[in-house]
């Protein structure tokens, strides 16, 4: 029994463990060389076949991976208490528009920078900042002794030329009575061509101080246009020269929207284009016109080209200086694609995406897309969805948080 139960290796196993572990070897080596020799001919089907399946194994693990982290399941209820909105994407064209930053200015044409044309006092200031005045109005009174030459000097030469035409007429009726003779008529013509002329001097003198006439040293500034008074710069009792611009007066019943068109849409702007203003200081509203003026050089400083759209302006509201955008648009459609809300849109992982429902309920799919142009609402769709594509329209961002809050749990970052 005792015999029986032994279970001790004979002396004679470690010599036939040994030389079977040698014939292995040599098994083995044979084995070896023959690979070496066959290389060139074809490998063991068992040999090279497993290397091709671990790779094959390996990516279908990397891709199943990927699709899971781009999936999320809401239960039932979850699914139900979200504000989660499923519809289609649709075929259809998103007109090209894009925004431009943009600056409310005066109208040009529509602006008057008022400065006396003369050296002088100001007597008194009769508009202030804010009032609105009509052409002619006055704003100031100056006072001053260049004027009070000038129209001194217009009263001395009308004085002489009105002598030298009744001069002139007395000797034309002399000669036709043969009384004069003809020296006296032609020195009398000359006397009056003279004294004309330097009243017409005088004259002109005095129009460069923007009159016609008057007497004495006094004069008042006029508005040139209908306007506000938007700029005051004369205080009474100070002396003023050509070099100072008193008063500003704006007429603001038209304005200039002055946009900024960065490089890469300077190919899309043209003449003619609709634009619609927003203003960061008037919420939901917007004025509509057309691009008059497109620059012809980039400004240095901005790297951007100037854009000009003119807006009526009635209730005065478009106040120059204040900032906001330009959305411009061509109204050209740029061919059918498929569009989609852009409340459908995320970025997800540097990716954008748009959460496609899954087969199960409750099942989502983040789905890469490439956008083309957006208008205020939508986007095209250039590549990833089809037409009628079931898609998340609105609440996707709370998959997209539901996403990434399963993918921290299981110890992704991204």
């Amino acid at each position: 029994m005792g015999t029986g139960c032994d279970t001790s290796v004979p002396p004679e196993h470690p010599e036939e463990s040994h030389k079977s572990h040698a014939d292995h070897d040599e098994h083995e080596g044979e084995e070896h060389n023959h690979q070496e020799h066959g290389a060139g001919h074809e490998e063991s089907g068992a040999e090279a076949g497993h290397p091709e399946e671990n790779h094959d194994d390996a990516t279908h693990d990397e891709a199943s991976h990927a699709d899971e982290e781009s999936v999320v399941t809401l239960s039932p209820e979850a699914l139900e208490s979200s504000s989660i909105v499923i519809g289609n994407a649709t075929a259809g064209v998103v007109t090209g528009a894009f925004e431009v930053p943009a600056e409310v200015q005066h109208n040009p044409d529509l602006v008057a920078h008022i400065s006396p044309l003369v050296e002088g006092q100001l007597l008194s200031v009769d508009a202030l900042l804010g009032d609105r005045v009509d052409s002619g109005d006055k704003l100031a009174r100056l006072r001053s002794v260049e004027l009070g030459q000038a129209r001194a000097e217009l009263s001395r030469t009308t004085s002489m030329r009105n002598v030298a035409e009744e001069n002139l007429a007395r000797q034309r009726q002399l000669r036709a009575e043969n009384i004069n003779s003809q020296r006296s008529l032609l020195e009398a013509e000359l006397a009056y061509e003279q004294a004309d002329a330097e009243r017409d001097a005088a004259l002109s003198r005095l129009r460069v101080f923007g009159l016609e006439g008057g007497s004495g040293p006094d004069m008042a500034l006029l508005s040139p246009i209908d306007g506000v008074v938007v700029e005051r710069h004369a205080t009474r009792g100070e002396n003023v020269s050509p070099d100072d611009t008193l008063f500003i007066v704006a007429n603001l019943s038209r304005v200039w929207v002055i946009g900024r068109v960065y490089e890469q849409n300077i190919a899309e702007v043209a003449e003619g284009m609709n634009a619609t203003l927003t203003l960061n200081a008037y919420p939901g509203r917007t004025w509509t016109g057309t691009v008059d003026f497109v620059g012809a050089r980039l400004d240095e400083a901005t790297r951007s080209l100037p854009i000009r759209v003119e807006i009526d302006n009635p209730n005065g509201l478009l106040r120059p200086g204040l900032f906001g955008s330009l959305r411009l648009a061509s109204g050209e459609p740029k061919g059918s694609s498929v569009v989609v809300p852009l409340s459908a849109v995320q970025t997800l992982d540097n990716r954008t995406v748009v959460f496609v429902f899954g087969d199960a309920e409750g099942e989502f799919e983040a789905r890469p897309v490439t956008l083309g142009r957006e208008s205020d609402d939508q986007a095209e769709v250039l590549e990833g969805l089809q037409p009628g594509t079931p898609i998340v329209v609105d609440g996707a961002f709370i998959i997209k948080s539901q996403l990434m809050r399963g993918e921290l749990g299981h110890g992704h970052a991204h």
